[in-house]
């Protein structure tokens, strides 16, 4: 029974190579999986046949499981892919084979911070499904922000400096890293600079983090991108700034406070915004 399922794997590993080929593109991936869920990883223990882990669920998307509560599926217990790690918080992409449930990073499984664009296509599927950082949330952060602005990435702190050595998650202490920007249009609030410098939280599981590692994510912040930011005034490292810019700002929210411009999402916000003028 065991070179069954090993061979039903590999012939859904290279399904899943297939799907990899369009960049794990939502509506494939959605296609393709008899259970998609939004869970933490608990635990994982050796198996047979790998790994064995356990999930916590959130949600289940798609499909059934044998608790609302949490299940446990078999993960390769090597992947080419990204790993599996306990105390994350991920979408799932399942695929039943014969009365196991298989998991592999390589078919379209994230962390649930780095599966905006899955969410946003499921939600038009499942409309209790929804992106993090979704027009509503965006305009409930943009009312309660005192200033909302967008701005032209000029580099961060470790691509514009010697990186750090040792940053941890936030939690204990408040860690944050520095990104420099060219202030583009002001739509709420001031800013008497032309170029800033923004702290941005570094917390676990969120949106603005490079996924596994405590720094900002490479993609959303990369030199020349154009971002929606949600401020306040203030900074705790004023003095660590490199000139020409101007220290002095936070952003709001560890997941949406700097989110990409040319999104529907912020798009609404902007819109929304210059109405009120």
């Amino acid at each position: 029974m065991r070179a069954i399922w090993l061979v039903l794997y590999t012939i859904s590993l290279t399904i899943g190579s297939a799907l990899s080929q369009v960049k794990d593109a939502p509506a494939a991936l959605y296609a393709g999986a008899d259970v998609i869920f939004d869970g933490r990883l608990e635990k994982t223990s050796p198996s047979p046949s790998g790994l064995a882990a356990r999930f916590s669920i959130t949600q289940l998307i798609k499909g059934h499981a044998a608790t609302s509560k949490g299940i446990q599926v078999q993960i390769p217990a090597e992947s080419r892919c990204h790993a599996l790690e306990e105390n994350h918080r991920y979408l799932v992409y399942g695929h039943k084979i014969d009365d196991q449930l298989w998991v592999d990073p390589c078919e379209g499984s994230k962390l649930y911070s780095q599966a905006e664009s899955d969410l946003r296509y499921i939600h038009t599927i499942n409309p209790k499904v929804s992106e993090q950082c979704n027009g509503i949330r965006l305009k409930r952060i943009a009312k309660t922000s005192a200033i909302v602005a967008t701005a032209k990435i000029v580099g961060t702190e470790d691509s514009m400096g010697p990186a750090s050595l040792f940053r941890p998650w936030c939690g204990l202490v408040f860690t944050t890293e520095y990104v420099y920007y060219d202030v583009l249009d002001v739509l709420k609030g001031q800013i008497s600079d032309a170029k800033i410098a923004v702290e941005h939280v570094i917390c676990w599981d969120t949106i603005t983090v490079d996924g596994y590692s405590p720094s900002l994510s490479p993609e959303l912040f990369r030199d020349g991108n154009v971002l929606l930011l949600f401020l306040k005034k203030g900074s705790h490292r004023e003095d660590q700034v490199p000139l020409p810019f101007k220290s002095g700002y936070e952003d709001v929210d560890e997941n949406c406070g700097a989110v990409i411009a040319d999104s529907d999402a912020a798009r609404g916000v902007v819109e929304s915004l210059r109405g009120t003028e």
